[in-house]
């Protein structure tokens, strides 16, 4: 296994650069660039880094710099030392670099996008293998949503290449709601026994969705939320009827590298107020 591998893999373990670099025997630099690679080649994101950080920490760091925010990371880290909460330098400087609302604000909707695919993707391929490539949009999407998608896909100046392309969170909700004892045949057990938290959850999902799609309504997203959405993701993992895309590299080598190095105020990650743009309406 090649060494970025192995610094992905410990950081998805839940290990921190600090701790990836201890069990490498390697410099937090060098930690650092090899997570760099994973993120450019898709296989991590931003936030993966800053979520490692241990949530106990997290917090300590946000009342201080809640109270000082242009602390730098060795003030920070001094501050923790005070109040008895050991933290390692570097995962507090890679913390506070990488906290902005920008970053996890562009990862939420990354993973919002691969649950909202993947759920698509799964209830279509387990139509089709239902009742066959030539009746399962009759046969197995309800008639309300096939009405309301016909009716987007009309007023459309640029019309998708079929009516279920038009299909939202929601729709794909009240599917798996309508259609369980079907779709429940094509799911992974773990799942099965689970539809009434599934479909809180999903809710619960939407009401972010729409948060992040429409930031003028200024609603607000919480650490929890964030921590939701990846917990999601990760459940759903089995289902694959699609692959998953990826981000497409990106030169973040030295912002990632240097992150020890760089100091001053950034947003709070539990406000997350930042504007982003719409990517659909």
């Amino acid at each position: 296994m090649l060494r970025k591998d192995i610094a992905a893999d410990l950081l998805r373990r839940g290990l921190p650069p600090s701790e990836i670099a201890q069990q490498m025997h390697t410099s937090t630099r060098a930690v650092m660039q090899y997570l760099c690679l994973k993120i450019g080649e898709g296989d991590l994101r931003r936030s993966d880094v800053v979520f490692s950080v241990p949530q106990e920490l997290r917090k300590a760091i946000e009342e201080i710099l809640e109270a000082k925010p242009r602390l730098s990371a060795a003030a920070v880290t001094r501050m923790l030392d005070k109040r008895g909460i050991q933290a390692n330098r570097v995962d507090t400087a890679v913390y506070i670099a990488f906290r902005r609302a920008r970053v996890v604000l562009g990862d939420m909707y990354e993973l919002v996008r691969n649950v909202e695919l993947r759920l698509h993707s799964f209830i279509k391929a387990a139509f089709i293998a239902e009742y066959g490539e030539e009746q399962w949009w009759r046969g197995g999407v309800p008639d309300t949503i096939r009405a309301e998608c016909a009716a987007l896909m009309e007023k459309d100046p640029e019309p998708a290449s079929e009516p279920y392309c038009y299909t939202h969170l929601i729709n794909t909700r009240e599917m798996l709601d309508k259609r369980w004892a079907v779709l429940s045949k094509y799911m992974p057990e773990t799942l099965t026994q689970k539809k009434k938290d599934l479909m809180e959850r999903l809710l619960r999902l939407n009401r972010i969705r729409n948060s992040v799609m429409h930031p003028v309504r200024d609603s607000h997203l919480e650490e929890d939320d964030f921590e939701f959405v990846r917990e999601l993701d990760r459940e759903l993992s089995d289902l694959r009827a699609a692959q998953s895309q990826k981000n497409e590299p990106v030169e973040i080598a030295e912002e990632l590298a240097n992150a020890v190095e760089q100091e001053g105020p950034h947003e709070l990650v539990t406000a997350l107020r930042e504007p982003v743009v719409s990517r659909e309406p």
